[in-house]
């Protein structure tokens, strides 16, 4: 299977591509530019990992039209849409400027849109395609400060499953994965606190940070080339929106 995992330097996507590379299968990853992507693919080369790579940003998605069309054209069977833009989340809702939260929706809910645009002609044409979205608990259970975050994850959550519906009948399956706490790089500023680990393991139901090496094996199922899950939201939390109340009132 070919597979296109994007935002391919997190720590997460590193856990998908060692997973589907033990698999057999072929990985491309994305970087935002050049440059990073040189970084990538440096990262994955001293892990003896074979991967290819492409530059796309999505803020400029169209600026990698020829790359993808001609992925498209060798047959891509897995979509896996991982990439995201950093923005603080320093303020709340109302305080956010109208620009920065359509720059938000720009880059993240059209880009990742353009993509998916791109990338099902080709599925439907081979009767083939697996597209699985990384999501957030937060989705449901909120999230401070994250209200631009969580509107773009909920847009894409809700295209997922009408992709489910309009594509089903070609094989072409989209499913949702949110994600609890993880202890990645982008989050080290939390869990590098022993105070905010061990508040967090209070509630959290299986008591513990996710970690990210064991993450690859949960898109088995739904990269799988015979199985029946579609439309579907699968929960990688610990647990997570539920939470343990004797973990907020203990004293």
């Amino acid at each position: 299977m070919r597979v296109l995992v994007t935002g391919g330097s997190s720590d997460l996507a590193r856990s998908i591509v060692r997973r589907r590379l033990e698999l057999g299968d072929e990985v491309i990853v994305t970087a935002s530019s050049a440059a990073s992507l040189e970084k990538t693919l440096a990262a994955y080369e001293r892990e003896e990992l074979r991967v290819r790579g492409l530059v796309f940003d999505l803020s400029a998605p169209q600026a990698s039209e020829v790359e993808l069309d001609a992925l498209r054209e060798e047959g891509l069977q897995a979509l896996v849409l991982n990439a995201w833009t950093r923005r603080p989340p320093t303020h709340r809702f109302h305080e956010l400027s109208h620009e920065a939260v359509s720059a938000d929706v720009q880059a993240n809910v059209l880009g990742n849109v353009w993509l998916v645009q791109r990338m099902l002609p080709g599925m439907v044409e081979a009767r083939f395609g697996r597209i699985v979205f990384i999501s957030s608990v937060s989705t449901v259970s909120g999230a401070g400060r994250y209200g631009s975050y969580v509107l773009c994850k909920s847009a894409l959550e809700g295209l997922m499953r009408n992709l489910a519906v309009d594509y089903g009948e070609f094989n072409v399956l989209a499913n949702t994965v949110r994600l609890g706490i993880f202890k990645t790089s982008r989050t080290r500023k939390y869990w590098s606190r022993p105070r905010y680990v061990e508040r967090m393991s209070a509630i959290i139901p299986q008591a513990t940070l996710g970690e990210p090496e064991d993450f690859g094996p949960v898109l088995d199922p739904l990269l799988a080339s015979r199985q029946y899950i579609n439309g579907a939201v699968l929960d990688v939390s610990g647990g997570m929106p539920m939470i343990r109340l004797e973990g907020v009132l203990r004293p």
